[in-house]
C-alpha cells in the first residue's frame, strides 16, 4: 500500500509540473487573445473574421487546457491526502513494531533463563545418574555376583530412576533393620564376612607367590636369552654373508610372538626363529613361508640358513635329503660350492677333538656336471646302482670275471664277422 501511495504521489507530482506548465500556455494563449483583440479592432472586416477565427480557436484550446490542468489538480490533490493517511499510519505500525520487539527480546531473556535452568537440572540428573551407575558396579564387585544367580538378577532389575531407586533404599533399609533381629542370620553373615577375609589373605599370599616365582622366572630368563640373543646374532652375520653371495638379502632373529613387550613374553611357547629373506630389489624383508615364496626360494633360504649354523653344530653328521630339488642351475651351483666350503674348512681348534665342521651327507637323485669343489679331497661321491640288472649277491660282484666275459664276447664277434 505504501508503495502504491508513493507512485500515486509520484504522479501527482507530475501533474502538479503539468498544470505549471498548462498555465503557462493558457497565459501565453491569453496575451495572444489580447493581441488578436487589439487588431480585430483595428484592422478591416476581413481582418476581423480572421482574427476571430484565432480568438474563438485560442479561447477552444485555452478552455481545453484550462480542463486538463483541473484534472491533474484533482489528481494532485487526492494522492496528497492518500500520502498524507498513509504517513499517519505508518507511524502507527512504527509504534506497534517497536512494541512487538521489546515483547520479544523479554520473551528470548524468559527464554535463556528456562534454558539455563533444564542445562543445570539436565547436569544434575548425569551426575546422579553416573553416581547411581558408579554404586551399583561398586556393589556388583563387592557381592559375589558371578556365583550368585538370585542377586544378580537384583541387580540387574535397579531401575535408573530418582524415585524409583529411593523407594528401593527405602524397602532395603527396613530389610536390614529386620535382618538385625535374626541371630541366626548375624551368625552367617559372620561367618561368610571370615570366610571372606581367608579368601583375601590367600590371594594377597599368591601374589607374594607369584611375584617370587616371577622373579626366579626373570633371574633364569635373563642368562638364557643373552645365550640365545648371542648365538642369533652369530647365525644372522654369517646367514647375511651367504644370502648377500646370492644377490639377495636376509636376516635371522629371534621372535617373542605379538606381545613382545607384554606379559606373554614369559610364555616361552610363543617363542621361535624367524626367518627374513628378499630375492627382488624391489621388494622388502619377509618372513620364509609358502604362501610368498616359491620352492626354489625356500631350498636356498633352509640350505643358507643351516649352513650358517654348521660352525655351532656338535653332532658328528647332518644327512640332507634333496634339497637341491627346484633350485635353478646357478643357485645349485652356488649352493653346492657352500655346502663344500663349509664341511671341508679346518676346525676352529685343531688340538680339540670335540672342535669339528662334522660329516655332512647330501642324498640327491642327481647332481649338475662340472660342479665346484667335486675334487676336493674331502668330498667322496657314492652312486648307489638299483635295477633289475644288478647282482642278486654281493659275492657275484668280481672284476676278473667281467672282463673275461666282455673278452669272449668280442672274440665270438669277431668270428661271426670273418666267416
Amino acid at each position: 500500500e505504501t508503495q502504491k501511495a508513493s507512485y500515486q504521489f509520484a504522479e501527482a507530482k507530475k501533474a502538479r509540473r503539468e498544470v505549471i506548465e498548462h498555465k503557462g500556455k493558457v497565459d501565453s494563449y491569453r496575451r495572444r487573445l489580447n493581441e488578436a483583440k487589439k487588431e480585430a479592432d483595428k484592422d478591416n472586416v476581413t481582418e476581423k473574421k480572421k482574427h476571430i477565427r484565432n480568438v474563438k480557436k485560442y479561447v477552444k484550446m485555452f478552455v481545453t487546457e484550462l480542463e486538463n490542468a483541473s484534472s491533474r489538480y484533482d489528481s494532485y490533490l487526492l494522492a496528497t491526502q492518500k500520502l498524507t493517511g498513509l504517513r499517519m499510519s505508518e507511524g502507527g505500525l512504527n509504534d506497534s513494531l517497536s512494541i512487538s520487539k521489546q515483547s520479544l527480546k523479554e520473551l528470548q531473556r524468559s527464554n535463556e533463563t528456562l534454558e539455563r535452568q533444564y542445562q543445570h537440572s539436565e547436569a544434575q540428573f548425569k551426575q546422579i545418574k553416573q553416581q547411581v551407575v558408579a554404586l551399583k558396579n561398586k556393589a556388583t564387585q563387592m557381592a559375589d555376583i558371578m556365583n550368585d544367580e538370585d542377586l544378580k538378577d537384583k541387580l540387574e532389575d535397579l531401575s535408573t530412576e530418582i524415585g524409583t531407586l529411593e523407594g528401593q533404599i527405602e524397602d532395603a533399609d527396613y530389610n536390614i533393620r529386620n535382618i538385625q533381629d535374626n541371630p541366626q542370620v548375624l551368625i552367617l553373615y559372620a561367618a561368610q564376612k571370615k570366610k571372606l577375609r581367608d579368601f583375601s589373605d590367600q590371594f594377597e599370599n599368591l601374589k607374594d607367590f607369584k611375584g617370587a616365582k616371577r622373579s626366579e622366572l626373570i633371574a633364569c630368563m635373563e642368562p638364557y636369552e643373552a645365550a640365545l640373543t648371542n648365538i642369533t646374532q652369530k647365525v644372522n652375520a654369517k646367514f647375511m654373508n651367504y644370502m648377500k653371495e646370492l644377490g639377495c638379502a636376509g636376516e635371522v632373529r629371534v621372535c617373542k610372538g605379538e606381545h613382545e613387550r607384554g606379559e606373554d613374553i614369559y610364555n616361552f611357547k610363543d617363542w621361535g626363529i624367524e626367518i627374513r629373506v628378499k630375492f627382488r630389489e624391489s621388494s622388502d624383508l619377509q618372513v620364509l613361508s609358502a604362501r610368498v615364496h616359491s620352492g626354489g626360494e625356500r631350498s636356498v633360504s633352509t640350505i643358507m640358513y643351516l649352513m650358517a649354523m654348521q660352525d655351532m653344530m656338535v653332532s658328528p653328521f647332518r644327512c640332507v635329503d634333496e634339497i637341491n630339488q627346484g633350485l635353478d642351475e646357478r643357485n645349485e651351483r652356488l649352493v653346492f660350492k657352500r655346502i663344500v666350503a663349509n664341511s671341508t674348512m679346518n676346525p676352529d681348534r685343531s688340538n680339540d677333538p670335540a672342535s669339528h665342521r662334522g660329516q655332512y651327507f647330501l642324498i640327491t637323485p642327481k647332481l649338475l656336471p662340472n660342479l665346484e669343489g667335486m675334487d676336493t679331497a674331502g668330498v667322496t661321491v657314492l652312486c648307489i646302482f638299483n635295477g633289475a640288472y644288478n647282482f642278486k649277491r654281493f659275492g657275484d660282484w668280481n672284476i676278473g670275471t667281467m672282463i673275461d666275459t666282455i673278452q669272449s664276447r668280442k672274440r665270438r664277434k669277431l668270428e661271426e664277422e670273418s666267416e
